[in-house]
């Protein structure tokens, strides 16, 4: 109920860094969109070597013979995130039993404050089978080069709070069983429309 409360009281604080943030990176983010139509797949995705929050480790391994979604993002994120990872986890309600491959992975861009006991507490907030990602700054560094993630760090002094905040992009990823980049969402889609994306997924 608190952390609820947080997020209300500080949404229009996040919505203008979201707003800053996509002001930013709009060239950077371009072919999301062109992918999104279906155009063709666009060059997303590849090694990483991470910890979960369970403290195992992870690699781009775990997506082989799952339909995943993935969504970079960190657990103080005042508003976007957690609308973004509500949706996540309503839409493997909407699987249940009838998409048994499918999984969901929150990598966060904040390693410095979400370490994976952090994180474990973060993700149960949403589903139980979200299963959160960290690592050392240089593996979060090339993890966001690998799936095109934006990412800036804003002091507490420029973003006018107690603590600092990280703008970054908000797209929720969408990767077949071989582990290939399949289409993205953007903020706000629905439930029901990932979870169609999902099972629609053939290889």
């Amino acid at each position: 109920m608190k952390r609820r409360m947080l997020w209300t009281g500080i949404a229009i604080l996040g919505a203008v860094g979201f707003l800053g943030a996509a002001l930013l990176v709009a060239d950077h983010l371009r072919p999301f969109s062109q992918a999104d139509q279906g155009q063709g797949r666009a060059d997303i995705g590849g090694p990483f070597a991470l910890t979960d929050h369970t403290g195992a480790p992870i690699t781009e391994a775990a997506l082989q013979g799952k339909v995943s979604l993935i969504y970079f993002g960190y657990s103080y994120c005042p508003d976007i995130c957690p609308t973004d990872l509500q949706s996540i986890g309503e839409t493997l309600d909407l699987l249940g039993n009838e998409l048994p491959d499918a999984q969901a992975l929150f990598v966060t861009v904040d390693p410095e404050r979400d370490t994976p006991e952090h994180l474990a507490g973060y993700v149960s907030l949403f589903h139980p089978n979200l299963r959160g990602m960290t690592g050392t700054p240089d593996q979060i560094e090339a993890v966001k080069k690998e799936f095109r993630v934006y990412s800036k760090k804003v002091s507490a002094e420029e973003a006018g709070t107690t603590e600092y905040l990280v703008d970054h992009s908000a797209f929720i990823y969408l990767f077949d069983r071989q582990g290939h980049f399949v289409r993205v969402f953007g903020h706000g889609v629905q439930a029901a429309e990932m979870a169609a994306a999902m099972k629609a997924v053939r290889s």
